[in-house]
């Protein structure tokens, strides 16, 4: 569909417009709720202008802050390990970014008083922070979510339409390294490294990182002599060198480079059928 195709092309700018839209609706009827509540007895308390005031600068405020969000996100994506870490982190964030909103909010509320000839009261700047951050808190975690869960969705859901168009199996991989991009053939990748959503490629002492995950690369390269033999690991059956179990059930892999992979239980047996087959 060619809504798909703009998503896919403009994934970035689409999800910024998505969340700008959001905002200004939900903004919109917040005032208008705001401007009900103070006529509740037929004689307004305030001007019909100034709820407006409140929602929108509170709302351009976070438009503003949302394309370093998005890079701060892209910089801690969510990890399987280290929890306590990227929620301290997390948090500490979250914090600098209800500063900097509530900031960019009051300067603009003020400005549009001066400029109409009133005066805005912000209150208690300590009370009154401490009630925005907890608005602002859930709204930066929330953002996070939708986030990531967008990107997930984009890698897996929007990506099969040309997975399944693919024709003939991959023999190479074009990574993108420190601004350069290099061509990795497929049989020169001893093994495999999850993380994240990148794989690390180990090919002849060095390491190239591309934007997939452990899964779908397995997948794509089912007919390419590579096996799984770890959550986190993958490696190209011509470079095995030799293997050696544990009495855990475990085993190590040493391959032709000299590079020790783990074996973990879970992938040992379909491991076994494959290197005696190739023996």
């Amino acid at each position: 569909m060619w809504i798909t195709k703009i998503i896919k092309q403009h994934t970035t700018y689409c999800g910024y417009a998505a969340i700008v839209l959001y905002v200004l609706i939900n903004n919109t009827i917040n005032a208008l709720s705001h401007w009900t509540d103070h006529n509740r007895n037929g004689t307004p308390t305030i001007q019909l202008w100034e709820p407006f005031v409140w929602q929108y600068s509170s709302a351009l405020s976070l438009c503003l802050l949302l394309p370093v969000l998005f890079i701060v996100f892209k910089r801690f994506p969510p990890r399987a390990s280290g929890l306590l870490k990227q929620l301290t982190i997390h948090i500490c964030i979250s914090f600098l970014f209800s500063m900097s909103h509530v900031l960019l909010m009051v300067l603009c509320r003020h400005s549009v008083y001066t400029l109409l000839g009133g005066d805005y009261d912000f209150g208690n700047y300590f009370t009154e922070f401490i009630y925005e951050y907890r608005k602002d808190v859930l709204t930066y975690f929330s953002i996070l979510v939708c986030y990531h869960s967008a990107k997930w969705i984009m890698n897996t859901q929007l990506n099969t339409p040309e997975q399944q168009e693919t024709t003939g199996p991959v023999t190479q991989f074009v990574v993108k390294k420190q601004g350069n991009e290099y061509q990795v053939k497929i049989a020169d990748i001893e093994w495999y490294e999850a993380c994240g959503n990148y794989v690390n490629l180990h090919s002849q002492g060095r390491v190239y990182p591309i934007r997939k995950t452990l899964n779908r690369l397995c997948s794509e390269l089912q007919n390419s002599h590579v096996t799984r033999v770890h959550r986190s690991f993958a490696i190209n059956n011509q470079a095995v060198e030799s293997v050696r179990y544990v009495s855990s059930g475990d085993g190590v892999i040493t391959l032709s480079s000299g590079d020790e992979i783990n074996l973990s239980r879970r992938y040992k047996e379909s491991f076994k059928k494959i290197y005696k087959a190739s023996l």
